[in-house]
């Protein structure tokens, strides 16, 4: 069975600033009596907006705030559909993203479901003096900020030091600078299962368009799951209805059908060819003294006298 890792969600690891160290965000939890986070800044390239992408299997996002109000800082808040894996946890996780610019933002709204893999948002300036991410991450649920003693807006849940929610998946992220944390690398890659084939027009066919569709053993959201198909076109034998989905069976596969995961491909009955109709013969003339007569004859027509 496939675990449901939590990676690192963005491709470049430059770490600007960390909840540690001099040039730091020691505030958010140090000796404070209450709430704390463990903040660090990302810096992605230098002079990009590098995007962040969906660490996990499925996040909902549940709260955006600041959104054109320049006294708020934009922040987006997101927790996972299901359990993940974590280097210290396996449970629902939160991700808060901060500094997002408005008119990323604006794309997004509350109860949006990202898939792993997908593009959340970018770095951004808002309330910031340069392009990066303020990223914050924990265990449960989480859609809200809170004040702590430190007089530091923190976001309220269980947060945890980045580190130990997400793996650093070293295929998928370039560490260009990890702030000196304790990265906890990803004990083995995704699983990857199907064979696709090539299009076959008198076939019913779909193709699988991303990186993320879980192949269960059961057409159902409880079946066991055993790997993510690999994209590409594949024939499909049965078709069912189950927890709100429509499942498609492929190979020895179940897998869900949305818009955005999978393209159907019609079938197409071949055109059958039509034989032309046999010539009757004609009788062209009779002869009147000998009782004679002419029959002419289409190529390849059959004459049977009696």
């Amino acid at each position: 069975m496939t675990k449901n890792y939590m990676i690192y969600p963005l491709k470049t690891m430059r770490i600007t600033q960390s909840y540690h160290g001099e040039t730091s965000h020691l505030l958010h939890w140090d000796q404070n009596a209450n709430y704390r986070d463990y903040p660090i800044d990302d810096g992605g390239n230098d002079g990009g907006t590098d995007p962040i992408y969906c660490p996990c299997d499925e996040m909902q996002v549940t709260a955006i705030r600041g959104l054109g109000n320049r006294s708020i800082t934009n922040t987006i808040w997101l927790v996972s559909t299901s359990a993940v894996v974590a280097p210290t946890f396996t449970d629902i996780a939160f991700m808060c993203l901060t500094h997002s610019n408005d008119q990323d933002l604006s794309k997004i709204k509350v109860g949006d479901i990202f898939k792993r893999g997908e593009i959340i948002c970018h770095e951004g300036s808002d309330g910031a003096t340069s392009n990066h991410i303020h990223l914050v991450a924990g265990k449960g649920y989480c859609d809200n900020w809170i004040e702590n003693s430190n007089h530091k807006w923190v976001m309220k849940g269980e947060a945890l030091p980045p580190e130990d929610v997400f793996f650093l998946d070293r295929s998928f992220t370039k560490e260009a600078f990890g702030g000196f944390l304790p990265w906890v690398e990803l004990p083995k890659t995704l699983n990857y299962l199907g064979n696709p084939v090539e299009r076959e027009a008198t076939s019913s066919q779909l193709e699988v368009v991303v990186t993320s569709l879980r192949a269960r053993k059961d057409p159902s959201l409880q079946g066991e799951i055993l790997g993510y198909i690999q994209p590409g076109i594949y024939t499909y034998t049965d078709v069912i209805e189950a927890d709100n989905y429509r499942w498609y069976r492929i190979e020895s596969y179940w897998i869900a059908y949305q818009e955005g995961w999978i393209n159907i491909l019609p079938k197409t009955d071949p055109v059958e060819e039509t034989k032309p109709e046999e010539s009757s013969p004609r009788l062209i003339f009779t002869c009147e003294k000998s009782g004679k007569y002419l029959i002419y004859l289409e190529k390849g027509a059959k004459l049977y006298l009696e």
